[in-house]
């Protein structure tokens, strides 16, 4: 079962089990995408709520196979959801012309055909049978045919031999399958590698050298390592919800700020997340999350467009008014389709109560919706974070911050200096102690001086939140990002957040966060399914449709990676950069630079003046290897300080390119004072990349390639690709560079041939426009010029 919805569905593949089947499952899967097949199945088998039925019915009535696994689990399951999948494919069977193939049943045991608890309907088809589930070639050959002629019948007929692989690859294939039979006698663990790796390396890799596929098996599939199943490609991404809105949706809209003293917004804010919050924890509801909502706070949009916007059925909206130590609470439920109120209450109780009203107020909510609230969701509900108002109104502070002034380090910074006094105010508050190790964490990750320091205070912090409330969703999701951000641990993290999905399974947060932590473990397809799926239970997030795209982009994912920098381009309707980075993708996808030329073809004299396109102009200049323009333009305008880049990396990214076009002593000249605050930085961050790999760059500029190249040597050790897989290539890029620029080009040839084989910033194109930063001798050897030709490094990496 799917992730997310692709494609049209018009050549996808739907896989039906119990859940008790899903690693036969998986490793079918893998199989069937190895030969480039689309296949929507539920990897990470985190389901529930109307939406995901909604979602699954839309998959089932969309797809063009759909593939029931049967086993003796499915017998002993009387009732699964999994039954209701295949009545669903049966009934849109009716409609479907005689002769059509659409149900493909598959047996992974020895259960008996005739004796199988199934609809009568799938006895009609022609039965395959995959011991263990481990799919065979003949298998994906028929599923290869199927999809290529789904009008012709498979009743009760033998298996055709595939027509798509000739004698000589039926006879590898076959070689493959029998070699891991006999493998798999003494090592029963080899399974699922077999299935991407033999399978996969043997027949596509024949068949690639003899060019029966188009599209050759990405490197990740050899069986030299385990590879994670590829991702189902869409070609588009819809403008809104494909489904209607399932009746238990709901969209929290920012609450009214009534109290004399406009200083307590912060606590209006603060009482509509902890609402918003408290409503997620309930497995039923889909909760639009505060990021989405807060684009309506003081709107004048009607309930209904509103609710369609956010793909929701009911909206709430309310107001909080604080005088002394009293407040008041209104609320009132909407069906936003009939502007009917279905609920409305209004609460006046002593400042000490808030937490009751939260509860009170989140309940009701429920049962307005006719939501059944397990006996957990009640307990979580009604926690109380804290008995001291002072602790709590400091608390809220600190989020407050977070969500006005971002990530930068001077406001993380002031969160744990709030955070720290909310703790000393109340020992008791978990919540607190959670966020304050997470926000140090964040304050590590951002390469904040006093490291140890730093993280020997976030550990006891989270080793005190884990103590005071150990299955506190609040409490599991801050150690899951302590874990991330302060050590890198990733599995721990994962952990982590995986408890909090089985809690909160309809949460994009919990998704986002297993996309970003996956990535970075090369988990590349898992991550880009999570994140897919983040972004479509919680649209409006800006933040996750911008992981999503450098998720895309590593992947060469390019038609998708467009939809979606044009979808953030349509969110920000008034920031120019992203509808230039709209331009750039199309460029970085097919080395065209009309879209680009037309972009600034398009703008007035005094636009192409103003700071702002000036520095979009010396971005393209760079962009398409026109260095001298560059140079040109930056004499013209030397800084910008509109998109928040420090000027000492303006000028450092400047003087190289004087450098690289040959005015050394104009690229010294512009460095100027930036040379000692760039040095001192290093010198004060030794575990700073950025900052380290910038002294490479600084001696460069001044004449020691030697000292340059060890320089990156060095920094480029700090974050391997081992540590991390989305920023140890970029660092890893750099090296080959300065191997290259250094004379050491035998080294760079061969890193730039690897990197072309892992997800990263590099491309062909973006090389074949590169003149500069590619020395002569390297851009004229036979072996750079074949890896810029092979149609392998073009294609999409997962």
């Amino acid at each position: 079962m799917s992730d997310t919805p692709t494609h049209t569905g018009v050549r996808a593949i739907f896989l039906s089990y119990a859940r008790e089947d899903a690693e036969a499952a998986r490793r079918i899967a893998e199989a069937l995408r190895g030969f480039g097949l689309e296949v929507w199945f539920d990897m990470n088998e985190l389901r529930g709520g109307d939406a995901w039925d909604s979602k699954i019915r839309g998959q089932i009535k969309s797809c063009a196979l759909f593939v029931p696994l049967i086993s003796q689990r499915t017998e002993e399951r009387t009732e699964g959801y999994f039954r209701r999948e295949w009545k669903l494919a049966v009934d849109r069977t009716h409609d479907m012309a005689g002769g059509r193939t659409f149900i493909v049943p598959v047996v992974i045991d020895d259960t008996a055909e005739a004796e199988s608890a199934v609809p009568e309907e799938f006895m009609r088809y022609q039965w395959t049978r995959l011991v263990g589930g481990e799919p065979t070639p003949d298998f994906v050959a028929q599923v290869k045919r199927l999809l290529e002629a789904p009008r012709k019948p498979t009743l009760k007929v033998e298996h055709a031999k595939p027509p798509t692989l000739s004698p000589f690859l039926k006879e590898a294939a076959a070689k493959a399958w029998e070699a891991k039979e006999q493998a798999a006698v003494t090592q029963k663990r080899s399974r699922s590698r077999w299935t991407v790796g033999a399978l996969v390396a043997v027949v596509i890799g024949v068949a690639v050298a003899m060019g029966v596929f188009r599209r050759p098996a990405p490197a990740s599939s050899l069986p030299s390592q385990a590879s994670p199943p590829a991702a189902p490609e869409p070609s588009s991404l819809p403008s809104a919800p494909a489904a209607k809105p399932a009746d238990k949706s709901i969209a929290v809209i920012p609450f009214t700020n009534m109290s004399e003293e406009k200083d307590s917004a912060f606590f209006t804010d603060g009482i509509h997340e902890d609402i918003l919050t408290n409503l997620a924890l309930v497995r039923e509801l889909r909760v639009v999350s505060r990021t989405s909502v807060m684009a309506y706070r003081a709107t004048t949009k009607p309930m209904k467009q509103i609710a369609q916007e956010l793909g929701v059925t009911y909206i709430l909206e309310g107001s909080v008014r604080r005088a002394g130590n009293k407040v008041r609470v209104t609320g009132q439920l909407i069906h936003a389709a009939t502007d009917e109120h279905v609920w409305a209450q209004s609460y006046d109780r002593d400042l000490t109560d808030v937490f009751a009203i939260q509860a009170e107020l989140s309940q009701q909510i429920a049962a307005a919706l006719k939501t059944a609230l397990s006996p957990e969701e009640k307990a979580l509900i009604a926690r109380k974070p804290t008995e001291n108002p002072a602790a709590y109104d400091l608390f809220l502070r600190s989020r407050d911050l977070s969500n006005r002034e971002g990530a930068n380090l001077a406001t993380r910074q002031r969160r744990v200096t709030l955070l720290e006094s909310a703790v000393t105010m109340d020992p008791k508050f978990a919540q607190a102690w959670g966020e304050l190790a997470a926000a140090s964490a964040f304050l590590v990750f951002g390469n904040a001086p006093g490291r140890d320091a730093i993280l020997a205070r976030a550990k006891q912090a989270s080793e005190k939140a884990l103590q005071l409330a150990p299955e506190d969703p609040d409490v599991i999701g801050s150690y899951g990002t302590y874990l991330y951000y302060g050590f890198r641990d990733y599995a721990g993290a994962t952990a982590q957040y995986r408890r909090l999905a089985a809690l909160q399974p309809n949460s994009p947060v919990v998704y986002n966060s297993l996309a970003l932590i996956q990535r970075r473990q090369g988990q590349w397809a898992e991550s880009l399914a999570n994140a897919r799926r983040a972004s479509q239970l919680d649209p409006g997030n800006l933040q996750y449709w911008r992981n999503l795209l450098a998720t895309l982009r590593y992947g060469r994912r390019w038609p998708e990676a467009i939809d979606v920098q044009n979808r953030i381009a349509a969110m920000l309707p008034d920031v120019l950069l992203e509808k230039f980075e709209v331009v750039k993708m199309q460029a970085r996808a097919t080395g065209s630079f009309r879209e680009g030329e037309e972009f600034f073809r398009a703008m007035s004299r005094e636009e192409l003046e103003s700071p702002e396109i000036l520095a979009l102009r010396k971005d393209w200049a760079e962009f398409t290897d026109q260095l001298e323009e560059f140079v040109r333009l930056d004499r013209l305008s030397p800084y910008f300080d509109g998109y928040g880049v420090p000027r000492s990396m303006q000028a450092l990214r400047a003087a190289l390119n004087y450098y690289l076009v040959g005015d050394k002593a104009g690229a010294v000249a512009r460095l100027g004072e930036h040379t000692a605050e760039i040095r001192k930085l290093a010198e004060a961050e030794p575990n700073n990349v950025l900052a380290q790999m910038s002294v490479a760059t600084l001696e460069l500029i001044n004449g020691r390639p030697e000292a340059a190249r060890r320089q990156a040597e060095k920094a480029a050790a700090l974050l391997p690709e081992s540590k991390d897989a989305l920023e140890g290539p970029r660092w890893s890029i750099q090296l080959a560079m300065f191997c290259d620029l250094t004379g050491d080009h035998e080294r760079a040839l061969a890193e730039y041939k690897r990197l072309l084989s892992v997800p990263s910033m590099l491309s062909v194109e973006g090389l074949k426009l590169d003149k500069h930063s590619l020395s002569p001798a390297l851009r004229k050897d036979p072996r750079f010029q074949a890896l810029l030709a092979d149609p392998k490094n073009n294609e999409p990496l997962f």
